[in-house]
């Protein structure tokens, strides 16, 4: 997802939202690993073959995935925000104005 936001930002298809920054978009995409992590949780239930023990460590790793993004995203955009109200906001350019 990082990836994707930082190319359209490049080629001026998107901008980043005021008040957000680059620190804080990493942040989400970390975030987004716990929906692919839970996709592919459900997916396991859903198409349950093999050995018991497989299913159970693959389940496990899945969960301890998801519980990973979560906490390094949580942990980035904390930081985020704890940089952002440390640094003084930037003016505002008006449009037509130098």
């Amino acid at each position: 997802m990082f990836g994707i936001v930082w190319l359209a930002v490049k080629l001026k298809l998107a901008q980043l939202p005021q008040g957000s920054c680059w620190l804080s978009v990493y942040g989400v995409a970390l975030l987004t690993g716990i929906g692919f992590t839970m996709s592919l949780f459900i997916g396991s239930l859903a198409f349950e073959r093999g050995a018991f023990d497989e299913l159970a460590a693959t389940r496990v790793g899945v969960l301890a995935g998801s519980l990973l993004a979560a906490t390094a995203g949580y942990l980035v955009l904390r930081h985020a925000i704890n940089r952002k109200s440390k640094t003084p906001p930037k003016p505002v350019k008006e449009k037509g104005k130098p």
